[in-house]
């Protein structure tokens, strides 16, 4: 991490979307046990918290990490904010989105077609009838109308 830059400088945003407080917790104590990077400045939004970190590496490393450990939806976006005065690279401040499920591995949801047992949270979950054993991928789309 650069020691030269000014206390609000940042390049990317960590926005953390209906996390609970454990998710908030271990994202702070990540960051500051791992000193690769730190929080310039923190924004309290609707449903959640916008966290601007000074290392967008790091903070794309840090969002893979919180898709793995919570069950939840993870986007990145890029927008173009500068160019390199010497190189004449084009300069981006990286925006990475976690939205927590409200649910986990193990619990079980209801809708329409039955209750299903959440084996797996990825881009799909992956779900067993509880009664059949069925098992079925779910978008997480389909979903929102059941857990929302």
């Amino acid at each position: 991490m650069k020691k030269d830059r000014h206390p609000e400088y940042f390049e990317g945003i960590l926005q953390l979307r209906n996390v609970s407080q454990e998710v908030y917790d271990w994202v702070y104590d990540v960051i500051e046990r791992e000193n690769k990077s730190t929080v310039a400045k923190e924004k309290l939004v609707t449903n959640g918290y916008d966290l601007y970190l000074t290392d967008q590496h790091y903070l794309q490393a840090l969002g893979k990490r919180l898709k793995l450990r919570f069950a939840g939806e993870y986007e990145v976006s890029r927008r173009l904010y500068s160019q390199d005065r010497m190189s004449g690279k084009l300069l981006y401040r990286v925006t990475v989105l976690f939205r927590q499920l409200p649910f986990k591995v193990g619990d079980i949801i209801k809708t329409d077609e039955g209750s299903w047992k959440v084996l797996h949270v990825g881009n799909q979950i992956r779900a067993q009838d509880v009664d059949s054993g069925k098992k079925k991928m779910f978008k997480l789309h389909e979903l929102d109308r059941f857990i929302r």
